[in-house]
């Protein structure tokens, strides 16, 4: 066993829009951008590339906040961290998370700064926001590398690679092709026509043909071994990246792939390796990624919930999407990744659920029969609007036998003081609003609070209600609220859907 130089293992961070799928996109010299609905990256993947005569392997996580926790593990196996910050942007607040997670892995940095093609930027604005968060680049007395890029036109490429080569160097990266296997799950994934597939990174060890391998509770052997273009593999060493087809399940994004032969025979008892592999992958079809086995037979709530069933593409987006979910206000019935079947919809009549998909076909078959039994399907190919519906739907199907009827809405004008009480100068904006109402108080598109209305007062008279167009006064039995000018009260009441 000898240690070997092995590709530094990069991961690209950032806000959204600030040029991540640009800059891999100018890499890999394919078109990434015009191929992912709304022009968010919505899976992981990784690739290699050679510059001056060594390979580099890339990461490529997703922008969108919904994909934090996928970030975090693109963090656990990298060796390098490329920040990707727009010039004309500046920090924000993905960017703050990156920086977060960059911390937390405990791997150096190489900051892009990216855009400088456009007019009229200043990349010292980036700069100092980096400072502030404790990147300190070497312009400003740091150690922190930072690179002045345009992704889109290619710019300082060079220099970047270069850089990302001088910082692997240091770090001396090594790795045994002969050790027992060790990969890392990037991305997983059902396909009706190829079955599983999983792109994994090499940490350790070869990776082979019919080989015979396991990742947590998946199990399979190596029919099919691809690289990112494509190209059939026999092996894969340390430091790239590949396609494998054979897994009988998907394992975990995240998850470590080993040799089934050499490592798993040794702690399996009893039924042996076929019986233990079979116990750990008979459930796949109910939520298992941090949900835990459900039984809701004999269950009495004492709160409805909203029932889900999600189907998702890959286990990634899968996994993205059921960190959103509130369990006080949600029952997870089962997720899972691939198309949804007949056997989805029989379950959610039983459990009068509400089928999510994300990138999955819905064949012809399972419309008609979802429709004639009433069973929703609600399909989404943009991860963020996928997320923003679920949460609209937790807040209002709380309850699910009772909907929100909006009254009236008034937006606060200006705030001020009078006798130690602060009060929201409002004007309606529609409808009619009642001192009695039940309230909402919102900012942008979000629910920031549910106040109960003290007084209302037109100059120096007490009201008790006000019609469109009239201005008004509001004070709140909670004296801490915290309201602002452009806040909107939004006057509801429930309705029962018999």
């Amino acid at each position: 066993m000898a240690l070997k130089p092995r590709p530094a293992i990069i991961t690209i961070m950032g806000h959204v829009d600030h040029g991540k799928t640009t800059l891999l996109d100018y890499l890999r010299k394919s078109n990434v951008v015009a191929g992912e609905a709304g022009g968010i990256t919505q899976h992981i993947g990784a690739y290699s590339i050679k510059h001056n005569g060594k390979d580099i392997t890339f990461i490529d996580t997703p922008g969108h906040a919904a994909f934090n926790k996928m970030r975090e593990r693109g963090a656990q196996v990298t060796d390098i961290v490329v920040l990707v910050v727009a010039a004309n942007d500046g920090v924000k607040p993905q960017t703050i998370e990156s920086i977060r997670h960059i911390k937390n892995s405990n791997v150096p940095v190489v900051v892009a700064i990216n855009k400088i093609d456009l007019p009229d930027v200043n990349p010292d604005i980036a700069k100092a926001g980096l400072a502030e968060h404790g990147l300190v680049v070497t312009d400003y007395g740091g150690d922190i590398e930072a690179v002045e890029i345009s992704a889109l036109k290619g710019k300082g490429i060079d220099k970047l690679l270069e850089t990302i080569n001088l910082v692997a160097d240091l770090q001396e990266i090594t790795a045994d092709p002969d050790a027992p296997l060790e990969a890392i799950v990037i991305e997983s994934s059902k396909d009706a026509k190829k079955g599983v597939a999983a792109t994994v990174i090499v940490k350790n060890g070869t990776l082979s043909l019919r080989q015979d391998i396991f990742a947590d509770e998946a199990d399979g052997r190596v029919k099919k071994l691809s690289s990112a273009t494509g190209e059939d593999l026999n092996n894969v060493t340390p430091g790239f990246a590949a396609e494998i087809i054979g897994f009988k399940d998907a394992p975990s994004v995240g998850s470590t792939v080993k040799d089934l032969s050499k490592t798993y025979v040794e702690v399996v008892s009893g039924d042996g390796v076929e019986g233990a592999a079979k116990d750990a992958t008979s459930n796949d079809n109910i939520a298992d990624d941090g949900w835990g086995d459900i039984d809701f037979s004999g269950m009495i709530d004492q709160k409805p919930k909203l029932n889900l069933i999600i189907k998702a593409d890959v286990e990634g987006t899968l996994e993205a999407i059921l960190q959103t979910i509130d369990l006080e206000s949600t029952r997870l019935i089962s997720s899972g990744v691939g198309s949804i079947t007949e056997s989805d919809v029989e379950s959610a009549i039983t459990s009068k659920a509400l089928i999510i998909s994300f990138h999955t076909k819905v064949s012809k078959k399972v419309l008609i029969m979802a429709k004639n039994a009433g069973v929703k399907i609600k399909s989404y190919d943009v991860i963020y609007k996928l997320i923003e519906d679920l949460q609209k739907q937790m807040l209002k199907l709380i309850e699910p036998t009772i909907d929100e009827v909006v009254l009236g809405e008034a937006e606060i004008m200006q705030i001020f003081e009078m006798n130690g009480e602060k009060i929201a100068g409002s004007k309606v904006k529609t409808g009619e609003i009642k001192r009695t109402d039940l309230f909402h108080l919102k900012r942008g598109d979000e629910i920031i609070a549910d106040p109960t209305v003290k007084n209302m007062m037109h100059g120096k008279e007490d009201i008790t209600q006000v019609k469109v167009k009239a201005e008004f006064g509001m004070t709140f039995k909670n004296k801490k609220l915290d309201f602002q000018v452009g806040d909107i009260i939004v006057a509801y009441k429930v309705e029962d859907e018999e």
